[in-house]
């Protein structure tokens, strides 16, 4: 079964920029004390501190709450995207990439979606300042404890290196990180390798948040702008050699469905 261990152990997969959540609820803090302070000034000295405080407030206290609440219903909800992964139900035992998988929420999902066998293979640069607890041995110590380990292989790699062979999946599934690679021509050779390393008419599913959504806004704040509208990715994805397939929006979060 699983998510059973002997000793009831459960697989962690952390918080998104878990650091950076608490850093900036610290400085917003202090907007809120420069704001109270100010009522109790007057003149000049008054409208510095209660504008500086406010100023602090939506810089700093309102992306870093706004992203411990989109952790909290991440986890919450636990919505799985693998539910629009069609290509990986109609083949037989397919071979599976999943890039940037951190500490395996989202490649644990797709590879029990596997009815009919297959593998996943995940690649990742095992930063923990992108997410809590985020490294090799912990991804792997997930997979054992829900019992997927024998149908899963994790290591070291980068979207712009692929560590495999031309012609080596099915599918490829890059979710929310391909804004993590900020130079366009450095997007563009990620998805240039996730071309080569697709089988003939492989399919790869990327997911990106959408800047111009406002779950995001919501969540963000002025911070938003981190990510990038969907229609860039759409764009980048009709400049490539895949064939663009489908865009799907899931509250905020959009997913491209494309093919080789």
């Amino acid at each position: 079964m699983h998510n059973i261990s002997k000793n009831n152990e459960k697989p962690e997969y952390g918080w998104f920029v878990k650091d950076l959540i608490v850093a900036f609820s610290i400085i917003g803090f202090i907007g809120i004390i420069f704001v109270s302070l100010g009522i109790f000034l007057t003149d000049l000295l008054q409208l510095f501190f209660i504008f500086a405080g406010i100023f602090i407030i939506v810089l700093f206290l309102w992306p870093g709450l706004g992203m411990a609440v989109m952790n909290i219903i991440l986890d919450w909800k636990d919505d799985d995207i693998t539910d629009s992964f069609d290509e990986m139900k109609r083949l037989e035992i397919p071979i599976i990439l999943d890039i940037g998988c951190g500490t395996g929420r989202t490649a644990m999902k797709i590879v029990k979606a596997l009815e009919n066998g297959g593998h996943l293979y995940g690649i990742d640069i095992y930063n923990k300042m992108a997410i809590s607890g985020n490294d090799l041995e912990r991804v792997r110590k997930n997979a054992q404890l829900e019992g997927v380990a024998e149908k899963t292989t994790f290591q070291y790699g980068t979207a712009t290196e692929i560590p495999f062979e031309d012609e080596s999946f099915d599918i490829v599934n890059v979710s929310s990180v391909l804004h993590e690679i900020h130079d366009r021509e450095d997007q563009k050779k990620a998805i240039k390798e996730i071309y080569r390393v697709l089988k003939p008419s492989g399919t790869v599913y990327i997911g990106e948040w959408n800047s111009r959504s406002a779950q995001l806004i919501g969540y963000m704040g002025i911070f938003c702008f981190v990510f990038k509208p969907s229609k860039y990715w759409e764009y980048l994805l009709k400049e490539s050699n895949l064939t663009l397939m489908n865009v799907e929006e899931k509250g905020g979060f959009v997913l491209f469905t494309a093919q080789k």
